[in-house]
This record gives structure tokens, sequence and C-alpha cells, in this order.
């Protein structure tokens, strides 16, 4: 079965991802989008697919939980929604 490109996380996809905490509750949510290394800007959510937290997210689905690393940081990802990004 052949899913449409903006139901699974892939390169120039936007996500609403839910930051949770050791008890699977969300904490903050962040919008995030997936680009190629040169067009990244952090500042404005785009990070690049070089990234962990972009390496992680790759491939995954609305609902799925993403153990990974985030600024650094052990973070436990939950994706809301996929978007489809420029």
């Amino acid at each position: 079965m052949t899913l449409p490109k903006f139901l699974i996380v892939m390169v120039y996809s936007k996500l609403l991802l839910s930051r949770l905490n050791a008890f699977d509750e969300v904490e903050v949510q962040l919008e995030y989008q997936i680009v190629p290394d040169y067009d990244a800007d952090p500042a404005v959510g785009r990070y690049p697919e070089s990234a962990p937290a972009s390496q992680a997210l790759l491939g995954h689905v609305t609902g799925d939980i993403v153990d990974t690393e985030f600024n650094y940081e052990a973070v436990r990802l939950r994706v809301e929604a996929i978007g489809e990004g420029d």
C-alpha cells in the first residue's frame, strides 16, 4: 500500500511535535520542518535533515513516539501532525 507523501515524515515535511516528559505527558508543542542542510534556519523552525532529531523522525507517521536528541538533550517526541512543506 502506498501512502500519500504528506502522511510520512520526509524532507520538507512540516511537523507539529509534542515533547513528552517521563510520564508521556505533553510538556510543550513545537513546529519543526525538515529541510536540506543548506536551507536550514532553526530560528524559524527549519531544521537540517542531517540533525539527529531530523534523522530520527524521517519515515515516521502521525502518532509515533520517537526518542532522539534535540539541542544536545535527550528528548521523547510524539508526531502530532504532518503537513506538506514548501
